[in-house]
């Protein structure tokens, strides 16, 4: 019986390190999603967003990313699923940030909405939450989950193992 919670208590440990959300994301943050927010046109509000990167613009003083957003995981890592009824967003940071560093990387971006802004995606005209970046955490590509198959005459069984990491500007 001893054994069996030691092996208990060892497995939730074990689980819940899988669990990890970065230190920089964690808080308190509003739950409105960006195609929320365009109904009102809410400002002033802490959110937290994550997407794909689809363009970065080096502008005068800032650097702007527009964002294809995408549900998360429990560590708030994008996943490859974007909602239907998603809405692109602009997430600016004052100063230079590398393109090429960025372009069709995962992001999740913590910071505040602070304006609306309408520019054309081919030639459609777009309205784009803006949100003042506090926080852009850069996901990293993650390598294809190797699988170890296993056949036998009952069963067919598949193992994978995949680590996950990020970076923070």
């Amino acid at each position: 019986m001893k054994s069996m919670k030691l092996i208990s208590v060892t497995f939730i440990i074990l689980l819940s390190s899988c669990a990890y959300t970065p230190k920089v994301l964690q808080g308190d943050f509003s739950t409105i999603t960006p195609a929320q927010s365009k109904l009102n046109h809410d400002t002033n509000v802490d959110v937290r967003w994550s997407g794909y990167i689809a363009q970065t613009v080096n502008k005068k003083d800032k650097t702007c990313f527009e964002i294809i957003p995408s549900e998360t995981n429990q560590n708030l890592r994008p996943t490859r699923i974007i909602p239907k009824n998603s809405s692109r967003f602009l997430a600016c940071k004052d100063g230079f940030l590398e393109p090429h560093a960025f372009n069709e990387r995962m992001v999740t971006i913590t910071g505040t909405l602070v304006a609306y802004t309408k520019q054309n995606v081919g030639e459609y005209e777009y309205e784009y939450p803006v949100v003042k970046t506090d926080v852009i955490y850069i996901w990293t590509k993650q390598p294809p989950i190797r699988n170890i198959n296993v056949f036998t005459n009952f069963s067919h069984f598949h193992c994978g193992i995949s680590f996950i990491h990020g970076y923070c500007f």
